[in-house]
């Protein structure tokens, strides 16, 4: 059951007294809002659901999913589980990409999602092209960048070596723009973006950040979110 804040009454489907009374339906905050781009810039997508849209994200890391879950309140649906450890690597046998995979070396795969809500409808822009393509006016919060980080980010800790980097290859063709998202707020652009096959169709790029540089990421994106206290250096976590 859940509560409506609007009119106090309990329902077991709030998505369908929402539908229904369109006016009860809670707005997104600018924390919520700014989580979702974070998020849709990583492995995050927004599905069309009757007419409105829900975010969507599969992880390992279930302490993160249950932290969005906590921001988004309502909205949120809770922290299930997508697929077992052992159902992931039956897969892997089964497609032919590791003959020899064994549940040992996989883990639980995790859902998070919101209910469908008309402010996702606004995101399905970004899939306009067939594809998922970031638009030119992102601005990269601390809440932002924390979140696309978290997903899509590694943090190479070895001695004299511990920087950033971020996989982006979605937007191997817009490095400038990507660039300029950091430089439109004050922030070091990536000192280089790294490409390499992942196949011999697709690339993969990362965007590299020096050490000095990282640093200067690391303090504007403030301490780490949950599971993922290994990609800040210690002084952060």
């Amino acid at each position: 059951m859940v509560e409506c804040a609007e009119c106090g009454r309990e329902y077991t489907n709030i998505g369908n007294h929402w539908y229904h009374s369109p006016s009860h339906r809670p707005k997104l905050t600018e924390k919520q809002l700014e989580i979702t781009t974070g998020l849709l810039m990583g492995d995050g997508c927004v599905e069309n659901i009757e007419g409105n849209c829900r975010l969507t994200i599969h992880m390992i890391s279930r302490n993160y999913l249950k932290h969005l879950d906590n921001i988004f309140d309502c909205l949120g649906t809770g922290v299930s589980l997508y697929k077992s450890a052992s159902e992931s690597a039956k897969g892997a046998r089964e497609s032919g990409f590791r003959p020899n995979a064994n549940k040992e070396n996989y883990s639980h795969l995790y859902e998070w999602r919101t209910r469908a809500h008309p402010k996702f409808n606004e995101f399905r822009e970004w899939y306009s092209s067939g594809e998922k393509v970031w638009p030119e006016d992102i601005e990269l919060t601390p809440t932002v960048l924390k979140h696309w980080y978290v997903g899509d980010g590694n943090y190479n800790n070895k001695k004299n070596h511990n920087n950033i980097r971020i996989s982006m290859s979605n937007e191997i063709e817009n490095t400038n723009k990507v660039s300029e998202y950091f430089s439109n707020i004050g922030l070091p652009k990536p000192s280089n973006y790294s490409i390499s096959k992942r196949n011999s169709v697709t690339k993969n790029c990362n965007a590299v950040w020096t050490v000095e540089d990282s640093q200067k990421l690391f303090d504007y994106m403030g301490e780490p979110l949950p599971d993922f206290e290994y990609k800040w250096p210690e002084e952060y976590r």
